[in-house]
């Protein structure tokens, strides 16, 4: 589950889930009519992004705090000593996160909104909401 870096996949993914009082990033990938299987990108103790909702393509590398085009905070600056820079590449354009030095990537046969493998103490069905009728 944990990956080294580089990782590259020809596919869309969407800020599936992100939970600031944990820091939890999670990307996803779902199933569709080229793809069998979804994939889950997660990123922990987030302190710092700027991504995109939906991502076409998607590469994510290393990067380095110089690397972030946007002012940052001292705290932000501070904390990032500590952490990683991550650089998030879709349709050749660069975005940034800095988070812990690990990322875990999962794929599975599982549906868009079931729960993943990378989150196994949460559960998806309760940020749910009901259709409006």
């Amino acid at each position: 589950m944990i990956t080294t870096l580089p990782i590259e996949y020809q596919r869309s993914f969407s800020l599936h889930l992100y939970w600031a009082s944990h820091g939890v990033l999670l990307l996803r990938s779902n199933k569709d009519k080229n793809h069998s299987t979804r994939i889950d990108i997660s990123f922990q103790d987030v302190r710092w992004m700027a991504l995109p909702a939906w991502l076409d393509g998607i590469r994510i590398e290393h990067g380095e705090l110089s690397d972030i085009p946007l002012p940052l905070t001292a705290k932000i600056k501070e904390e990032a000593h500590y952490m990683s820079v991550f650089r998030v590449i879709s349709q050749d354009i660069s975005h940034y996160l800095v988070a812990s030095k690990t990322v875990c990537v999962a794929e599975d046969e599982m549906n868009y909104g079931e729960n993943s493998s990378l989150l196994p103490d949460l559960d998806f069905r309760s940020f749910t909401a009901p259709l409006r009728e």
